[in-house]
């Protein structure tokens, strides 16, 4: 499903603020209501992610243009955070960073994976469809009549 990214563990703490503009730059321009809580974190909630989750990233000429983070809950692993640079959209970066998550789900002995998806990026919904994610509930953000989002899940064979 994916283009041949090379996706690598990350784990330098001395590049937090890199990966934080990244996550910044790639949730601030989405058009979602309401805003990703992840404008909210600072450098410091990126550093202590680091050393409580996985993070996956993607680099292209010492550039990161894409990342993900990866955090065990209970038989699951969670993937959240899964963030490509604007310019680097369409090109398979979050697909391939969604195989890498489910490698290590796999290799960590999950029998499931999950994921929160906003209603209203109906291609951001589709790609974790193609990735065999399937919706089982519907949320809704404090302060909204409907739901915002969707809870989905990957069944491990």
């Amino acid at each position: 499903m994916s283009a041949d990214f090379q996706v690598q563990r990350f784990t330098d703490a001395a590049r937090v603020e890199e990966l934080l503009v990244l996550a910044h730059g790639a949730f601030g321009e989405l058009p979602i209501d309401p805003p990703s809580s992840v404008l909210k974190e600072t450098a410091a909630d990126f550093a202590a992610r680091l050393k409580s989750e996985t993070c996956f990233a993607i680099e292209h000429d010492g550039r990161l243009i894409g990342s993900v983070f990866c955090i065990r809950q209970d038989d699951a692993l969670y993937i959240g955070r899964l963030a490509v640079a604007p310019d680097w959209r369409r090109r398979g970066i979050a697909s391939a960073l969604v195989d890498a998550a489910q490698a290590e789900a796999r290799r960590i002995g999950a029998k499931r994976m999950t994921l929160k998806a906003r209603i209203s990026l109906a291609s951001n919904v589709e790609l974790f469809h193609r990735h065999g994610f399937v919706i089982v509930a519907e949320e809704t953000h404090a302060g909204f009549s409907a739901p915002t989002s969707y809870a989905m899940e990957l069944a491990l064979h």
